[in-house]
């Protein structure tokens, strides 16, 4: 349903998308999954995700760097702040009580120095850097899955114009062949031999055909906008698909060990699977690490230019220093009440969940394969079935359509095996269909994309 949904919107805005040129490109299948590979929308993301993986990794490891802060001030006092003392402290010869107003201090101050700072050792900075690799390890996972999904959609889709070709076709024959008929049959009801009813019927099948081959000219026309949409190909471009259905079903109809070795091992979501038990782990580990103490240094220079005029700041002479500090500093938490604890049995409890995940994940993938496998025998014998009925239909139909021809038969006879033709033929493509699905499926549990 969401596809039908992707297809309308493109269908819909695609008067106002550019289209790439006016020559066709041609795909075989595995030219197609290679141009998805490389230009498919979800596998662009998932790459650009693992650029930002990395940065993050840089941004983390940085935190560990020593850090060199430089800095720098200036002011200008318009006016000196003044302090009101007791006179005989400059004038002893002053009454006493006398006051004195004296301003404190210099019109230009000039203040610059740096600090150079560094994390020496800090538990949860350790573990997160584990951390970041870790999800950058995920992301590139991602984008094998993103690459896998991508490779599948594009086969599906492929197979399906592909289908809708061979349908169309299928429809075209017999529309020509029903066209012979009529003519035929019309030209016997001229002459007297057979009932106008005899023409209506046949008329009346052949507009029920083209109907049907107008709805199949549409779908088609979906089926390659979804297959140029999944391989990241402009919608409104054109393109020619080379393989041959017939070399497809027989390729998809063989080459099945009988027994074939699933590997959960080999699945991309169990790996992913395993790295978000990893996470979880290092998640825990850095929860714990806040109990550890924190040891940092630091390096600290300061110097000042005081003078009432402003070029007094260029002068040496008027240099004060501000300082000069080492030190160390340490932080070791003592009590941190209860809600760290709290924290770090959230997290175990949160492993512990991925650990059941896991093993949900390998029963299920267990079972999913044996059911694609099962499901791909049944395609395939549905298929060999299906193929056979197509061809004993159209031996009655021939036969029958001779008989009539000769006097023998009668038009509903005749009606009726072109029904049953076109009952085995609708069931013949959607087998194909089946089979060819259930094969694409399989690869998929064998990790063959």
């Amino acid at each position: 349903m969401k596809q039908y949904k992707i297809i309308l919107l493109l269908l819909l805005f695609s008067p106002f998308i550019k289209g790439q040129d006016g020559t066709a490109q041609s795909f075989s299948l595995q030219q197609a999954v290679d141009y998805a590979v490389k230009n498919g929308y979800s596998i662009k993301n998932a790459a650009t995700d693992i650029e930002i993986a990395n940065k993050k990794v840089k941004e983390t490891r940085a935190i560990g760097i020593p850090q060199l802060n430089a800095e720098s001030g200036y002011n200008n006092f318009l006016s000196l702040p003044v302090s009101v003392i007791d006179a005989s402290a400059f004038n002893p010869m002053a009454p006493p009580g006398q006051l004195a107003r004296i301003a404190f201090g210099v019109k230009n101050n000039l203040n610059y120095g740096y600090t150079a700072s560094w994390l020496a050792f800090n538990g949860e900075y350790l573990v997160g850097l584990q951390a970041s690799k870790t999800y950058l390890e995920i992301s590139k996972k991602s984008l094998r899955k993103s690459e896998i999904e991508t490779k599948e959609s594009v086969t599906k889709a492929y197979y399906t114009v592909l289908i809708l070709q061979e349908n169309k076709k299928i429809l075209q024959e017999n529309i020509s062949n029903l066209e012979q008929s009529i003519a035929q049959t019309t030209a016997f009801n001229k002459e007297g031999f057979i009932e106008e009813l005899d023409v209506d019927r046949l008329k009346l099948l052949m507009t029920n055909l083209k109907n049907t081959l107008a709805t199949l000219e549409q779908q088609k026309v979906l089926a390659e906008k979804l297959l140029k949409f999944q391989m990241g190909f402009d919608v409104n471009g054109s393109i020619v698909l080379t393989e041959e259905l017939n070399g497809v079903v027989s390729a998809a109809s063989s080459g099945v060990d009988p027994e074939p070795k699933f590997d959960v091992k080999n699945s991309i979501d169990f790996s992913l699977l395993e790295t978000s038990h990893q996470i979880s782990m290092l998640n825990t580990k850095r929860l714990k690490a806040n109990y550890l103490p924190t040891l940092s240094t630091f390096y600290s220079w300061k110097e000042s230019r005081l003078g009432n005029k402003f070029e007094n700041l260029t002068d040496p002479t008027y240099r004060v220093s501000g300082g000069t500090i080492v030190g160390l500093n340490l932080s070791v938490p003592l009590f941190q009440g209860f809600g760290q604890a709290a924290r770090v049995s959230q997290a175990k409890l949160e492993t512990k969940k991925i650990e059941v995940q896991q093993l949900q994940q390998q029963q299920g993938y267990a079972l999913q394969s044996s059911q694609s496998l099962t499901e791909y025998i049944t395609a395939l014998n549905t298929y060999k079935s299906n193929k056979d009925a197509v061809e004993l239909a159209d031996k009655i139909k021939s036969r029958t359509t001779i008989k009539y021809n000769e006097g023998v038969g009668s038009s509903v006879e005749v009606l009726q095996a072109q029904s049953e033709l076109l009952s085995a033929q609708s069931n013949y493509i959607n087998s194909i269909f089946q089979l060819l699905n259930a094969r694409v499926a399989l690869d998929k549990n064998l990790n063959k994309f």
